[in-house]
């Protein structure tokens, strides 16, 4: 018995010390050059993200070190601009994969609802409806809406990223995508 109280005494004397990451903020440190490179946004549009975003992401609260707003949005960002995976943007922001986990759906949402765009219908009326003038516009039935894309040519960039923005047919571009409703919005 006095063996596992002094092995669960041991055990609580070597308790991990706490380890808070450098979030330097790369707003601060890059230009809008490499901004664009990294994420797709120059400073001023993810700084407005950020403050769209910022009363419904914001933890206050005494207890712990919650992520600043600004990294949520950040390795968010990363990871739907670049493709990386959560690990590394993770890493690159200094958040556990764990924690990067757990928000990114929540910064998604923030960033959906603070921007202006297409809702899919979701209703059984609704979707009916955009059915409905799908098939008057066109003749095509069982459409909610309409995607396309194009490559936009770019002029040629440098560095570690340069071949993300080799498109396929063997050209600098980015690549858009766009969804419409049946009234061209």
């Amino acid at each position: 018995m006095a063996a596992i109280l002094f092995t669960l005494a041991r055990e609580k004397s070597l308790r991990r010390q706490r380890v808070f990451r450098d979030r330097t903020n790369p707003l601060d440190v890059f230009s809008d050059r490499e901004l664009i490179c990294r994420y797709r946004f120059p400073r001023r549009t993810i700084a407005d993200f950020i403050q769209q975003v910022d009363r419904r992401l914001s933890r206050p609260t005494n207890r712990s070190h919650p992520l600043p707003v600004g990294s949520m949005v950040l390795a968010t960002l990363r990871v739907l601009s670049k493709g990386d995976f959560q690990s590394e943007a993770a890493d690159i922001h200094g958040i556990s994969q764990p924690s990067f986990s757990r928000m990114f759906m929540g910064v998604v949402d923030a960033l959906n609802a603070s921007l202006d765009n297409i809702i899919f219908p979701m209703g059984q009326e609704e979707i009916l409806r955009t059915k409905e003038e799908f098939l008057r516009v066109a003749n095509f039935p069982n459409v909610v809406g309409a995607i396309d894309g194009t490559l936009i040519p770019i002029m040629g960039m440098t560095g570690d990223d340069e071949h993300v923005f080799v498109c396929s047919k063997g050209f600098y571009a980015i690549n858009m995508q766009g969804i419409v409703t049946a009234d061209l919005r």
